[in-house]
């Protein structure tokens, strides 16, 4: 209860005085008004209207005083303020400037709708490179992180127009580093519009694999070696087939020299009667039991070579190295086609089963098969068959059927796909060439013929020089040389059977002694006698060697 009293007491206080403060205040005013109408005899209204006037002039005086002295503070120079500001508190952050653009690159890649209006390609991370004797351009660069090659390869007919140029004249590929880094090549020209010369022997022999082509820009391209795919080519006639298999067939000799066994079949005498000579089986013919005979030939070989290759296993041994056997069929659509008689439904089903096995399993035991032909239709040469093929050749034609036929089912639903349809038919030897994953456009090489025979003829000698060195006395060196000194391709059983030894008067016994000696089956002759002809002597020779 005191406390409470007490701050009462107090309130009573204050009041007390500013009452008398106020009034005290009062007091003063009245008596200046009395002193300032003493002295100017004025009226009580105007003395007080007088008074406010004045102390409203001094108001505006104080005021107008204090903003000129503000005024003349702010002129203070820039350095003085400027140490004053670093005195006080510290200096606002300079802003960095943004990576350049490389606007071209920005601009169609924006405009072809690969990444947004928002994201640019750096400058730091592109380089642009003309291409030698004005082929055109070369773009290696970085997407915006988010981004990939096959978001640029999935529109590379977009970018193309957004640069100014055709899908036929740009190539898309991926680069090495990281899946953001794009190499992308923009032609001034149509390509293959000059033809590239052809490479040397040296050339060649420096390539990483077997050249058969020459790439748009004058490349060579390649296989790393025939054990990574089987090759299927195809194109309407006249557009160039025969060019890559010769180039193939032609580059492949340079590379493997006498270490190559090739099996050739065409329908008729044509570019691959160039490789005859050194060719362990070639044969002329579109019938087809001539194609099964090679094929069932073949698959006894691969057959001998996994149970090689299993002992291996079994002795703990090394895989056994195999030569390599590269099987080259032209028009095969003409080796499957059937009457619709029974015997001929049966004896297409069987060549389907062992063509599409070889194709599959050929590969492992060192088999490459490469099959062309002049009709990619659904039917021609079977789905079974076709499906076997990883590599894929596509020469010009007409319609997006043939397309799917040559290059698979899917194939325009993989990164950066080309249409056949779109390249120049005249151009002959030119092709897409798909790996399995990308596509790239190529032209095969066109060698001349005095250097195709040149390699002919130097793979012959030097196979001669190895069969004489490795084995000069066999019953079947023998038999060649006889042969060969008498000049003839062909000798029938009664003639060569005494010529090397054999008395034997019983016919049927004679031809027995004498292919058991060879170890060759014997064959008819023109007018039907069996013997031997040079050809197939040669060619197991070589197979044994």
């Amino acid at each position: 209860m005191g406390k409470k009293k007490r701050r009462h007491d107090d309130r009573e206080e204050d009041v007390y005085g500013h009452t008398a403060g106020a009034i005290g205040g009062l007091a003063m005013v009245m008596g200046v008004l009395f002193a300032i109408k003493d002295k100017t005899g004025l009226s009580w209204p105007a003395t007080v209207i007088l008074t406010v006037a004045v102390l409203v002039a001094l108001g505006y005086a104080a005021w107008w005083v204090k903003s000129r002295v503000q005024r003349m503070w702010a002129r203070t120079p820039p350095e003085a303020s400027f140490s004053t500001a670093l005195a006080t508190q510290e200096a606002p952050p300079v802003e960095e400037e943004g990576p350049a653009r490389d606007e071209e690159l920005t601009k169609a890649l924006v405009a072809s709708r690969v990444i947004g209006k928002d994201e640019f390609v750096r400058a730091d991370e592109s380089v642009v490179t003309p291409l030698p004797h004005g082929l055109g351009t070369r773009y290696e660069f970085k997407v915006p992180a988010g981004r990939t090659y096959k978001d640029v390869a999935a529109k590379t007919e977009a970018v193309a127009g957004a640069l100014d140029a055709t899908r036929m004249r740009t190539q898309v590929e991926r680069g090495e580093l990281s899946a953001r880094d794009v190499e992308m090549t923009v032609l001034a020209q149509p390509p293959f519009t000059a033809p590239f010369a052809p490479p040397t022997r040296e050339m060649i022999l420096a390539h990483d694999g077997i050249p058969f082509a020459h790439s748009m820009t004058g490349e060579l391209v390649g296989m790393d070696d025939f054990t990574k795919g089987a090759i299927f080519v195809a194109g309407m006639t006249q557009t160039g087939k025969s060019t890559l298999t010769v180039a193939l067939l032609t580059c492949a000799y340079i590379a493997y020299g006498t270490e190559l066994d090739v099996y050739l079949i065409e329908g008729k005498p044509g570019a691959l009667t160039r490789f005859e000579k050194v060719a362990v089986r070639y044969e002329a013919s579109s019938k087809a039991t001539a194609f099964d005979s090679m094929v069932r030939e073949l698959l006894q070989i691969q057959q001998e070579r996994y149970e090689m290759d299993m002992q291996a296993m079994r002795e703990r041994k090394s895989t056994p190295r195999h030569r390599q056997i590269l099987f080259i069929a032209d028009e095969v659509a003409d080796y499957y086609v059937s009457d619709g008689s029974a015997e001929a439904k049966k004896q297409k089903a069987r060549l389907v089963k062992n063509s599409s096995e070889l194709v599959r399993k050929g590969l492992e035991c060192g088999i490459t098969v490469v099959m062309m032909t002049q009709r990619p239709s659904d039917k021609a040469v079977p789905v079974e068959v076709r499906d076997q093929f990883k590599k894929r050749i596509c020469l010009y034609v007409s319609g997006k059927g043939g397309a799917e036929v040559a290059l698979g089912s899917d194939y325009f639903k993989t990164e950066s796909p080309i249409h056949p349809a779109l390249m120049d038919a005249s151009i002959q030897g030119q092709g897409v060439y798909f790996d399995g994953v990308s596509s790239k456009l190529v032209r095969g090489i066109r060698f001349e013929n005095d250097f195709i025979w040149q390699v002919v003829d130097d793979v012959a000698a030097r196979r001669e020089k190895h069969i004489e060195a490795a084995a000069p006395d066999t019953p079947l060196r023998q038999a060649i040389n006889i042969m060969r000194a008498r000049r003839v391709d062909f000798m029938p059983t009664a003639e060569l059977a005494p010529a090397l030894g054999i008395t034997e008067t019983d016919r049927t016994e004679r031809g027995k002694l004498l292919a058991k000696l060879l170890g060759v089956p014997a064959g008819k002759g023109a007018k039907g006698a069996r013997g031997y002809r040079l050809t197939d002597l040669t060619a197991a020779e070589r197979s044994r060697s």
